[in-house]
């Protein structure tokens, strides 16, 4: 029986080794009875994946039956102390003095763990050199700072070379900055002023593998979409467009990458405060997730055929669409039969602090410009006759087409995308949209201006 007892822990203690789909053992030195957390990035969050407890002897074991997504983890071990371990090989272990984590960890069973902690040992050493010399003044400390710097920049495009291809040499290569060549010189013998400008749009993802889906498990690829959009926003829709699709395209077809990208770049140009730039939002729904419906779930497809049906009639230059509402004296009001030169749609609220703020500046902007063409067709969120007309009287909008919904039939925030308020809208004779958006009332003045007398 005390045989057949000591085969069967055997046994047990084989069998979770070979069932572990992942398994990390780390020891460490000077750290005991302390509760580890396995945290995974994604953007700038760290995650929790597992947590462990450090037995007597130091020893913490993550494991589970399933394979962990390869990236970047960090392991937390107390007293804010952590490290960042790479998970491409499933099964690994390593040891490390708590004390001095980066310069004592050594793995057993891991490459790519091995390569990424020999680079962080050389820049911790040289960084603490630096260090010394940073206090010191005297040119020989400065030229010794220097060249250990321009060291470590050659050290970094060595490391990145000789191991290209592995995780570690990509995510050390995600973080340094762009070489920029010398500026080629125009016919006219000078160089070309815009050849920074020109590269950075070209160059900026070099050194981003976006074939890679283990990159979007670091903190390196969700910064750099708004990075590389955020100085371009004053370029035109179609241009925007081919530097969404150039992006979007170095990542494979139908990879978790691609979706991410996807995900990311229509992100940023839904939340853009820039005048037309849903035009780059919608083209993007439309691209990227009614053509490619595999990378989403049917509930998704959904809610984006219904956001593209009534977004496509709001974008500048298209026509608005016709509401039909009912004003102070009862009688019905559309918005294509105002006759005006220059149409102001003002969506508000009237519990809504900046329609408070707002409508005041909105009423002086309209008694400038009313007797030159401009119009506001103002309808109030809700059907509450009294609050409409304290409203109206309190805020002097008398001269504005006041108008309700009484019927409760129409949606605003779906048919207008009055997902805020005020929701404005400025438009044309024919009532196209000329300008729309979150604006300053110095912004709407001054496209009034240009669309009266037309």
């Amino acid at each position: 029986m005390k045989y057949f007892y000591l085969l069967t822990i055997s046994f047990v203690c084989l069998s979770s080794q070979l069932f572990a789909q992942f398994r990390i053992e780390a020891k460490f030195k000077n750290l005991r009875d302390s509760v580890c957390y396995l945290t995974y990035y994604y953007e700038d969050v760290n995650y929790v994946q597992d947590s462990a407890k450090v037995n007597a002897n130091g020893v913490v074991v993550f494991q589970a039956k399933q394979n962990l997504e390869p990236g970047l983890y960090n392991l937390m071990i107390g007293g804010w102390k952590s490290i960042d371990i790479l998970v491409v090989e499933q099964q690994f272990s390593f040891e490390a003095d708590a004390k001095d984590l980066v310069n004592t960890i050594k793995f057993t069973g891991s490459r790519e763990n091995d390569l990424f902690y020999s680079y962080q040992q050389k820049i911790v050493r040289e960084g603490a050199k630096i260090a010394l010399l940073e206090a010191k003044t005297d040119s020989v400390s400065i030229n010794k700072k220097y060249a250990i710097q321009y060291e470590l920049e050659q050290y970094r495009k060595k490391f990145v070379t000789a191991f290209a291809g592995t995780f570690a040499s990509k995510l050390i290569k995600a973080t340094m900055p762009m070489d920029l060549p010398q500026a080629p010189k125009l016919s006219n013998g000078l160089e070309d002023p815009l050849w920074s400008n020109k590269f950075f749009v070209n160059h900026f993802f070099d050194n981003f593998d976006l074939t890679d889906d283990r990159m979007i498990r670091t903190p390196y690829i969700h910064q750099n979409v708004a990075s590389y959009f955020e100085p371009l926003t004053f370029l035109p829709i179609d241009s925007l467009i081919i530097l969404s699709n150039k992006i979007i395209e170095k990542a494979g077809r139908n990879t978790a990458m691609r979706k991410y990208l996807i995900t990311k770049t229509t992100g940023f140009f839904e939340t853009s405060k820039t005048m037309g730039h849903d035009a780059v939002f919608v083209y993007m729904m439309k691209k990227y997730y009614l053509q490619e419906p595999q990378l989403w779930d049917e509930n998704t497809i959904k809610l984006v055929k219904e956001r593209v049906f009534y977004l496509e009639k709001l974008l500048i230059g298209s026509k608005i669409p016709d509401v039909k509402l009912t004003d102070l004296a009862g009688k019905e009001q559309t918005l294509h039969a105002q006759k005006a030169d220059c149409t102001i749609l003002y969506i508000y609220a009237a519990d809504c602090g900046h329609c408070k703020n707002f409508t005041p500046q909105l009423v002086q902007l309209h008694r400038r410009y009313a007797d030159k063409g401009l119009q506001v067709f103002a309808p109030i969120f809700g059907n509450d006759l009294d609050t409409w007309g304290e409203f109206i009287k309190h805020y002097q909008t008398q001269d504005f087409v006041n108008v309700i919904d009484q019927t409760g039939n129409v949606n605003f925030f779906q048919e207008f995308d009055a997902q805020y308020t005020p929701t404005i809208y400025i438009l044309d004779k024919e009532k196209r949209i000329v300008g729309k958006g979150n604006l300053a009332i110095e912004d709407m003045e001054q496209i009034v201006v240009r669309y009266l007398g037309k």
